[in-house]
């Protein structure tokens, strides 16, 4: 078929020449055939608004700096982009190098500076470092490193008492337990009553032993004028004696004549 216009076959000519060339910019500068695309150009990245960067695989490997789709877990080591560690046993790695390893309670224990350091045995602050809690035994319970720390409650007590006749010393004792037993004093009582006759100064002695033997824990004094009688309960004590050793609670010596002195004690020993 013949085109009479000339300038009307010109005009068609060219309309199909820009859509083919058009088309070809449109696929990168690659001429496709129908029914199937063969072929793309290359997948990449803007690194800035002029600068593109070809999109890289995991084949790459590590320290990559520009071209990664992140497709896959990649973790920012302070200066490039590394894939994440794992193995098909156990799956991702995890750092644990700043973790410490395992810690033995131990007196003076500091305050952790990481949380994962668990105190595993009961401890209280005792104002600067953690103790193990103490149990009431014998070395404990007069030990200096005892203080701040919290002693079990002790679960029984002692009470002894001596009334004896006037003119008679006041004298009870606590009989020693086994080798490591202590006795421990929680609380002393005494009294004297006298009658037509004054009582001069009296001693009331505590002491770490038998009657009238040992040393004197402690001391208090007592007097009081004819016909007239007094008592003095003392609570609150925890003075501990030695070791597989009695524990007294005594007047000196004998009131005066017609003067009754009676003395109480009470405590707990430990095991």
């Amino acid at each position: 078929m013949k085109i009479k216009n000339s300038k009307w076959g010109e005009w068609i000519v060219g309309t199909i020449g820009a859509l083919v060339a058009g088309g070809a910019i449109m696929l990168g500068g690659v001429v496709v055939g129908h029914p199937a695309i063969s072929q793309l150009v290359g997948l990449a990245v803007a690194q800035s608004s002029t600068l593109w960067n070809n999109v890289i695989d995991a084949a790459k490997g590590d320290s990559q700096t520009n071209g990664i789709l992140g497709m896959s877990p990649y973790l920012y080591n302070g200066v490039s982009f590394d894939r994440v560690r794992g193995d098909t046993t156990n799956g991702m790695d995890v750092d644990v190098t700043r973790m410490s390893g395992s810690i033995t309670p131990a007196d003076g224990y500091t305050n952790p500076t990481t949380a994962n350091q668990i105190w595993s045995l009961n401890g209280v602050l005792n104002g600067t470092t953690w103790d193990r809690i103490r149990s009431a035994s014998a070395a404990n319970n007069i030990a200096a490193t005892s203080l701040g720390a919290i002693q079990i409650v002790p679960l029984s007590t002692w009470s002894l008492t001596h009334t004896p006749a006037a003119a008679t010393q006041a004298t009870i004792s606590k009989t020693a337990g086994a080798s490591t037993i202590r006795h421990v004093a929680t609380s002393v009582t005494w009294c004297i009553a006298a009658q037509a006759t004054a009582q001069p100064i009296l001693l009331i002695n505590l002491r770490d032993g038998a009657t009238g033997a040992g040393t004197i824990l402690h001391s208090w004094t007592v007097s009081t004028i004819a016909s007239d009688s007094k008592c003095q309960s003392i609570s609150g004590l925890n003075i501990t004696g030695t070791a597989n050793t009695a524990m007294t609670i005594e007047t000196a010596a004998a009131p005066a004549a017609a003067v009754q002195a009676t003395v109480n004690m009470t405590g707990y020993s430990t095991p």
